[in-house]
């Protein structure tokens, strides 16, 4: 039988979680992640002392997001999250429920407003857009609660498309960038980088190299005697 996609594995005070499917209320297949497994099995784990958290995920429900986000920031313990292939939609908000949030450098972001269907009378059209764009409102707090600016995180959901590990270290999302399998392998961080800029010096004009003096003009007389 194969392993499902969503695990929890834990040894000790330290457990290991890997959303690797659709997040949906209704698991109708082995890989989708429900909010209430997720959090029965936290609740099951007890005091935990670290929680890593590895995602990829095309995102599913964004009442679920919310649900896992709380259900993790919950626990008295260290949060840190990987991006480890899609980060989109929905699965944003596990993501940025660690402290330490770290994007392989082979992974992609993608960011749009909640979406939602219906029909019925134009009012019920409006009413209906309206509750989406209150939910969009209510998930800007995952974003403020990383660092961002509330603009700056409307900005970002409503840009929908794709951002690289790199983009979104920039904006504050991201905390390190890895390379490799282990989170002591980070090569990039937002603590790094803003040393950087900050002691950065710029770099002196590169000296010019010194020109040799020109040749003195040759006189045509004298040329003409020393062929003789």
């Amino acid at each position: 039988m194969p392993k499902p996609y969503f695990d929890m594995q834990q040894s000790g005070e330290e457990a290991n979680i890997y959303i690797f499917g659709d997040i949906t209320s209704f698991r109708c297949i082995e890989n989708d992640v429900s909010a209430y497994h997720l959090a029965n099995q936290l609740e099951q784990a007890g005091n935990l002392a670290e929680i890593n958290v590895h995602v990829d995920s095309y995102g599913g429900e964004v009442s679920e997001g919310f649900a896992i986000y709380n259900a993790l920031r919950a626990k008295n313990a260290q949060i840190t999250t990987y991006a480890d292939g899609f980060v989109a939609s929905a699965a944003i908000y596990p993501f940025l429920a660690g402290t330490q949030r770290i994007a392989n450098n082979v992974s992609a972001f993608y960011f749009h407003p909640v979406t939602g269907g219906g029909r019925g009378y134009a009012e019920d059209l409006r009413e209906a857009a309206d509750e989406l764009d209150k939910l969009t409102e209510i998930g800007l707090g995952a974003f403020t609660n990383a660092g961002m600016k509330e603009q700056a995180a409307r900005d970002l959901i409503n840009s929908k498309t794709w951002y690289s590990p790199e983009a979104v270290l920039e904006m504050g999302l991201a905390t390190s960038i890895q390379k490799g399998a282990r989170g002591d392998e980070a090569t990039q961080s937002v603590h790094d980088m803003l040393i950087r800029q900050t002691l950065a010096v710029p770099s002196p004009a590169p000296k010019k190299p010194p020109q040799e003096p020109p040749a003195p003009p040759q006189n045509i007389l004298m040329s003409l005697f020393s062929k003789l």
